[in-house]
């Protein structure tokens, strides 16, 4: 089966012949996890909702924020560690 790239904005999109969606088990509004090696784009459907896993490996000392106070503390709130 082939398909052809065309662009959408700056980016480049390609048309999936309802058959293959359909032998993929794909629909309009899923996921796709995009994998790139040399020469080669992989696509796989991913679950709306990533692994704490996934989550937690993405966390880096540049995205990591510290912690921060919303309002006083009233009753309870505050542990001390």
């Amino acid at each position: 089966m082939k398909a052809q790239l065309a662009r959408w904005g700056d980016s480049l999109a390609v048309r999936i012949p309802k058959p293959a969606a359909q032998k993929a088990h794909i629909k309009e509004g899923d996921f796709l996890e995009i994998e790139i090696s040399e020469g080669c784009i992989e696509l796989r459907r991913i679950s709306r909702v990533p692994s704490l896993r996934k989550l937690i490996a993405q966390i880096t000392p540049e995205n990591r924020y510290g912690e921060i106070s919303t309002a006083l503390e009233l009753g309870k709130e505050a542990v001390e560690w």
